[in-house]
């Protein structure tokens, strides 16, 4: 009779149970407000946006007739959430978006555009989708021009990834929601 195979000697990882979710005010669209709401999680955009998985306590139709407890889970932003004076928010679970790298050297931008009508996108210097009319400028420049109406960061090159998140410093709407705040 052929021997069977053993069973292998790994171990079974079993994930850690998901902290309990934390109380949170969310602000509705015509201005009431919902005391207590359940926030899940906080993530960080590759705009560097944080967004936050909360869960909303309401009542469903059962089978039947009648109602019954259920949850709405939804993805908001710091401008629908106020924190609840003397909550914790450090145990909520948080993905930061990587840090991107610092060009090497100085930093470099281009402004392309606002000729005959075209709005501005900001390139690092010698991104391939700069055209030839691009002009130079200091990072300073940079974020002053990204800061006007109908200019834009290319998303192609390091200008997104560098200047946006400088130029959203200490814009949060909620101060206290944001991880390092």
């Amino acid at each position: 009779m052929p021997e069977l195979p053993r069973p292998s000697a790994a171990r079974l990882t079993v994930p850690a149970p998901a902290p309990p979710p934390v109380p949170i005010t969310l602000l509705l669209p015509d201005g009431q407000t919902i005391e207590r709401v359940r926030l899940y999680e906080r993530q960080q955009l590759d705009t560097g946006l944080w967004m936050y998985r909360i869960g909303v306590p309401l009542w469903q139709t059962s089978v039947g007739g009648g109602a019954e407890p259920t949850e709405y889970d939804t993805w908001v932003t710091s401008a629908q959430l106020r924190p609840i004076p003397g909550i914790d928010l450090s145990t909520v679970p948080t993905t930061r978006r990587p840090t991107p790298a610092a060009p090497a050297g100085r930093w470099a931008w281009v402004r392309d555009g606002r000729t005959r009508g075209r709005a501005a996108t900001l390139h690092a210097e010698g991104c391939t989708m700069a055209t030839d009319r691009a002009r130079p400028l200091s990072t300073t420049a940079a974020l002053d021009t990204l800061a006007r109406p109908g200019t834009a960061a290319c998303t192609g090159c390091a200008a997104a990834e560098t200047l946006l998140p400088i130029l959203r410093h200490g814009q949060t709407d909620a101060p206290g929601l944001d991880p390092g705040d």
